[in-house]
């Protein structure tokens, strides 16, 4: 840091053209205009490590080169052998790439290949070859840790996306606070489970096994404890009903985390599944209800939004696409044939509500809450259309939960 502080302390005239740092400040404020060569060199050299941000002014944050990143790919760049002045031709690029084991992958040397001569003077200097690497490989310059969250994380970033979320999460993210919620919520979720399987009189089946004047389930018959709006997601109707939920929780509530930090995803999961308990009082007022159904669906329509929104930018949108549709129709489908069609003894008495009403409450509120990254001005009145509609929908369910008559007797 003392030597990057150094180098920074001698930029100025007449060097890069540019003005010693303001008193208090740590910035250099360009004087040239945008045709200056070395003010625009400067900047150019800023972007091959992702920090130029052309707003006239280079910070010290700007100027700080990733020496690991650097020496990573040094000796790669040496054995191009290249001439005195650090460059080398590109008519003995595309030899020297495809028959010299340099290290690289061999989808980075093809790009490569492709898109190398980027200033079209013939010639390849190591900036330029860094650039490629990044441009070809967004997470080329990270360490085996934060290439594991960033492979993680890709699961909810588009593609076109990625770069940015890279360089501004990624470059100094140490995993503090690590994603806990999800998996603190899916193991508390499996110990009642495991504890119901080994109380309840012939415990946990795989499509059922539900102790109905439990303290958390949501009971229609004692609507005054309202904290089971909320506690009925940590039990479950059943083995299956659970791993499910489990799975959905780790396969995307982690990675949404992981990219969203963990206040959000609480906050759009929490409020899928009050939503899933006070849509399902309103349009199903008998029904008891237990499962993380309302959360999880949340966490689904906010990320099948994502996809249709970043469509095009979606890698594998398709196989997404068909993926989430096929377990939320299973799902959806299992809880149907339970309610409607199933003749056997001990019939589930759950309701469906609550995935239709949680994923309606995660759309809007992942709208609200999970970040942008890019940021339109028609997502802003998306935004503020999302929070209005959401607090409707809450004022409505509960003034209705107050006032409407035709609940069951209460027996508390």
């Amino acid at each position: 840091m003392a030597t990057i502080l150094g180098v920074w302390l001698k930029l100025g005239p007449p060097n890069f053209a540019c003005a010693q740092p303001k008193s208090g400040s740590n910035s250099v404020t360009q004087k040239c205009t945008r045709s200056t060569g070395p003010c625009n060199a400067l900047d150019e050299k800023m972007e091959y490590y992702g920090r130029g941000n052309k707003d006239g002014r280079l910070e010290l944050n700007e100027y700080q080169p990733d020496w690991e990143f650097e020496h990573r790919y040094l000796g790669a760049f040496h054995e191009l052998k290249p001439d005195e002045e650090g460059r080398v031709k590109m008519r003995q690029l595309n030899h020297k790439l495809r028959n010299k084991d340099l290290g690289l992958p061999e989808h980075i040397r093809d790009d490569m290949l492709r898109r190398a001569d980027m200033n079209h003077d013939g010639y390849l200097d190591f900036h330029e070859f860094l650039r490629l690497i990044e441009l070809v490989d967004s997470h080329a310059h990270l360490d085996r840790f934060h290439k594991a969250v960033a492979l993680a994380s890709y699961v909810v970033v588009p593609e076109s996306e990625r770069p940015q979320f890279v360089e501004s999460e990624l470059r100094h993210y140490n995993c503090c606070p690590p994603p806990l919620f999800m998996i603190l919520i899916s193991l508390t979720e499996l110990a009642l489970s495991l504890y119901t399987h080994f109380t309840l009189e012939g415990g946990m089946t795989m499509a059922g096994g539900v102790d109905r004047n439990g303290p958390l389930i949501y009971s229609p018959f004692r609507r005054k404890e309202a904290w089971r709006l909320l506690t009925y997601m940590l039990i479950h109707a059943g083995w299956t009903h659970l791993i499910v939920n489990l799975a959905v929780q780790f396969i995307l509530g982690i990675p949404l985390e992981l990219v969203h930090k963990y206040w959000r995803v609480a906050i759009v999961y929490l409020l899928g599944v009050v939503a899933g308990s006070l849509g399902t009082s309103v349009t199903d007022p008998k029904i008891f209800i237990v499962g993380a159904s309302g959360g999880v669906y949340a966490l689904i329509a906010a990320h099948l939004a994502s996809i249709v929104i970043n469509w095009k930018e979606m890698e594998y949108n398709w196989i997404r696409l068909v993926f989430w549709i096929l377990l939320v129709g299973a799902d959806v489908g299992v809880a149907v044939y339970y309610k409607h069609f199933y003749d056997g003894p001990n019939p589930p008495l759950v309701g469906y509500t609550a995935h239709f009403c949680g994923a309606v409450c995660g759309f809007l509120m992942g709208v609200v809450c999970l970040r942008n990254l890019h940021k339109l001005k028609w997502e802003q009145i998306l935004w503020w259309i999302c929070l209005a509609v959401t607090i409707l929908l809450f004022a409505f369910a509960v003034f209705w939960n107050i006032f409407w008559p035709g609940f069951p007797p209460q027996k508390v």
